[in-house]
């Protein structure tokens, strides 16, 4: 039913409004998308071998190496890691079996054994904790690795390790015979691998360069700060290259507003309306305000031990090597369109790199330039795609963009309609999964950044369901981040080795072989 009272944006909202710095128009915008109909992305058909994905074999791996070093000597490269999480969720069934007061490791058993996913979970845990990072701490404080009852409280209580009110990226990841490392620490040991930066040997007493940038929580800053401090000191002990790690937080400007299921606005107990973060899309505006030129983007829970960190490494500069293979190629024609030479060419290249063509016949050789100089002049990234697995996030698509028609996207099941079966079928039939390993483009031909919200595709929001104050709830989150609010990029998508995606949602996950010692 709808609201029972008119709960439209008043006079003292939207002067509320602008004097917090906030657009009425878009609080608006973002209100009327609560209240429609669902909308849902219209995808097409997946990105498959030869229509829409291929696979390193395909691409002179030297040459792609040899770019990717080429941009890291001229300090064109950098990594961009998401990393706000808390580790709360990694530590949900553990929590959840010492708030029930469960210490008998049989009942564990049994639990599981009935089919209690927290208990499954936990028991992965629980039956291999000497081989978890977080042992040695539980261990120094005279916990038994046979005591469920010392592990919860030597974790959870008061005194306790607590590492579940850290930041996720903080949170002790791998135990090695030297130590442990956290996520935030291996991705850090990973981006000295990948975006060393040749050139600073000749201009730091020999030493290498590379630079990594985290989006944070803003309570999170000092933690962060804390480890950068250690972690890039050993960095530069152990293999010389000095990291430079720059830390930045969501923007509150980009926060969104929340409805109750018939539309009402989501206010607090004054009366004001109040936000929430407007999921990782709101991250565009961090990515932009880094004024990077190519920028390599790895969520914090996907990271893997140093055994294999080398081989994921190799992996991500053959994606670098490759877009920036695809990025000379859009320069070069680019430059040529501008000297009237080749139209041809260029609408042969949006063809053939990235699926794009013009959806009627253009007339003359003038509107053949200006729609390939159009279309080419723009981001590029270049995903690289795993086996689906049994993961519910993007999937690589072909869809219908605005301007373009059809074009290779990242499709989230949240922005499609999952409720019609021939969309059911359609979204299975994508067998590959975008961990975010993503490689970008974010200058163009001149060298200048591109206004990257001029890229996005706004209409790919999506409506959230969550429990707000205790009240069911709908949430307007920003287009994703690699998903709406790069929709107007030039995309390419390549298959990657499936030990490059070692994500970790919950503590049981660093017992699977990315993880486990």
């Amino acid at each position: 039913m709808p609201p029972t009272r008119d709960d439209s944006l008043s006079d003292a909202d939207i002067a509320d409004l602008r004097a917090g710095e906030r657009d009425p128009d878009r609080v608006g915008s973002q209100l009327t998308v609560l209240r429609q109909k669902r909308r849902s992305t219209a995808i097409l058909r997946p990105a498959t071998l030869d229509d829409g994905r291929s696979g390193l074999e395909d691409h002179d791996r030297t040459e792609m190496r040899a770019r990717h070093t080429g941009a890291c000597r001229a300090g064109r490269v950098s990594s961009f890691i998401p990393a706000s999480g808390s580790g709360t969720r990694l530590f949900h069934s553990l929590l959840q079996l010492h708030r029930d007061q469960e210490t008998n490791l049989d009942q564990v058993r049994l639990r599981a054994s009935s089919g209690d996913d927290v208990a499954k979970d936990a028991l992965v845990v629980l039956e291999n904790i000497r081989g978890f990072a977080l042992w040695p701490e539980l261990a120094n404080r005279g916990c038994s690795p046979h005591s469920v009852g010392q592990i919860l409280r030597g974790i959870f209580e008061p005194g306790g390790l607590r590492y579940h009110d850290l930041p996720k990226g903080l949170v002790p990841f791998h135990l090695y015979n030297d130590g442990v490392r956290s996520a935030f620490a291996e991705h850090l040991h990973e981006a000295a691998q990948l975006t060393t930066d040749v050139r600073a040997r000749g201009q730091d007493h020999g030493q290498a360069q590379c630079a990594v940038h985290f989006t944070i929580g803003e309570l999170q800053m000092h933690s962060f700060e804390d480890a950068r401090a250690t972690e890039t000191a050993r960095i530069e002990e152990a293999v010389g290259v000095r990291c430079r790690v720059t830390f930045s937080v969501q923007s509150p400007a980009t926060d969104t507003i929340a409805s109750d299921l018939y539309g009402a606005i989501c206010r607090d107990d004054e009366g004001r309306i109040v936000f929430h973060p407007g999921g990782h899309g709101a991250l565009l505006k961090n990515l932009a305000q880094l004024g990077a030129d190519v920028v390599l983007i790895k969520n914090i829970d996907n990271t893997a031990r140093r055994e294999t960190s080398p081989q994921i490494a190799a992996v991500r500069r053959q994606i670098s090597g490759l877009l920036l293979h695809l990025e000379n190629r859009v320069h070069e024609t680019l430059r040529r369109l501008r000297s009237g030479l080749d139209v041809q060419d260029a609408l042969n290249l949006l063809e053939r790199e990235f699926g794009v063509r013009p959806s009627a016949p253009l007339r003359d050789d003038e509107s053949k330039r200006r729609y390939a100089a159009f279309q080419l002049n723009r981001p590029i990234r270049v995903c690289g795609v795993v086996s689906a697995f049994d993961h519910s996030g993007g999937r690589p698509f072909w869809a219908e963009t605005p301007d373009r028609g059809a074009a290779l996207q990242i499709v989230e099941g949240a922005e499609v309609d999952l409720g019609d079966a021939s969309t059911l079928d359609l979204f299975h039939r994508s067998h590959h999964f975008n961990p975010v390993d993503i490689a970008c483009s974010l200058r163009d031909v001149n060298g200048d950044p591109f206004d990257l919200d001029a890229f996005a595709v706004p209409d790919r929001a999506i409506v959230a369901r969550k429990v707000l104050a205790g009240v069911p709830s709908l949430l307007y989150e920003h287009a994703g981040l690699w998903n709406g609010a790069m929709g107007l990029w030039n995309t390419a998508f390549v298959e990657v080795p499936d030990f490059t995606f070692n994500p970790a949602k919950s503590l049981a996950d660093l017992w699977s072989p990315g993880h486990r010692p």
